[in-house]
């Protein structure tokens, strides 16, 4: 089957964006643009867009020389009191706009702060993929003891039958659960989640029409919601893991 996917790079939304969004001024730096850009073009899986949420995150946009849509967030409302808009809504939100043909039947997710990525990363990304059972992808790395106590982990059933042939040192495997809290995860086959996701289309606009569930708000990770439907999802393996993809390590995670 023929594939057209979508690269949508979001524009961060950090506490000081959303404070200077409500004032009507903007303060956000948003330097990060242009490489997530360029790691996009590099990676040459098909198109690229940027969802931008105000004049600074679209000015660094136009200037790296990228497809713009502009969201208000104000008509994507947050899941609960504490948390900003929503991430998975955010970028389905942005795809039906842009794409409202439904002409992209993959849809990638990469968060400005995870701009400085490895192009191979994207391109493997497509290999879980492969299996039309499979709904969503996403990567994990190494554990760190440098991670905070609540990073989001994943435990990952490997499927070792599995080639990557545009990375062969990455894995792929069936994720069997979300947490930040370890304890509820064991001891094997757990690893860092980075939150780089790559969506069927169909799946992706099944899974924003279901509310979040109690332990999705508790553990603050939409991925989970993907689980809770019953729905395939597969991680990729990165050996490098986080160290050169998170500038910040008090960012949204979603």
């Amino acid at each position: 089957m023929e594939r057209n996917p979508l690269v949508v790079i979001s524009s961060r939304i950090d506490t000081a964006a959303r404070e200077a969004n409500a004032r009507g001024s903007v303060t956000s730096d948003h330097s990060n643009i242009a490489t997530a850009v360029r790691r996009a073009e590099a990676a040459d899986i098909g198109c690229a867009i940027v969802d931008c949420h105000d004049d600074a995150s679209e000015a660094a946009a136009r200037e790296a020389g990228a497809y713009t849509v502009r969201t208000d967030l104000s008509d994507i409302p947050p899941t609960h009191n504490y948390k900003m808009p929503s991430g998975i809504a955010r970028v389905a939100h942005t795809v039906t706009r842009f794409d409202r043909h439904c002409n992209h039947d993959l849809i990638i997710f990469m968060p400005e702060h995870f701009a400085d990525i490895d192009p191979r990363y994207l391109r493997a990304l497509m290999y879980p993929l492969a299996s039309n059972e499979v709904s969503m992808a996403t990567l994990v790395g190494p554990l760190s003891d440098s991670d905070p106590n609540d990073t989001p982990r994943v435990r990952v059933e490997w499927n070792e039958n599995r080639k990557v042939y545009v990375m062969p040192e990455a894995r792929v495997g069936t994720i069997e659960q979300f947490s930040r809290d370890a304890s509820r995860l064991g001891s094997e086959g757990v690893f860092s989640h980075i939150p780089v996701y790559l969506y069927r289309r169909s799946a992706l606009d099944r899974i924003v029409r279901r509310p979040p569930s109690d332990r999705e708000l508790d553990e603050n990770i939409e991925a989970i919601r993907v689980l809770d439907l019953g729905l395939r999802a597969e991680a990729l393996l990165v050996p490098d893991g986080t160290k050169s993809l998170v500038d910040d390590p008090t960012a949204a995670y979603d």
